[in-house]
């Protein structure tokens, strides 16, 4: 197994735009959430079930 896998992850790089940044740790600050990561992971959970629904 590579440096970027592990048995349940693995890691992608990407870019967000400024505004969204500041828009996301708005989110987390009203929702008290301290954890970045988990914040995008359950956003883009949310969007895939969605996306995943239309196709039915």
């Amino acid at each position: 197994m590579d440096k970027m896998t592990n048995s349940k992850t693995r890691r992608k790089h990407i870019r967000f735009p400024h505004l969204l940044i500041d828009q996301i740790e708005e989110s987390m600050k009203s929702e008290n959430i301290q954890n970045f990561s988990a914040w995008v992971v359950e956003a883009c959970r949310l969007k895939a079930r969605e996306a995943g629904n239309g196709k039915k």
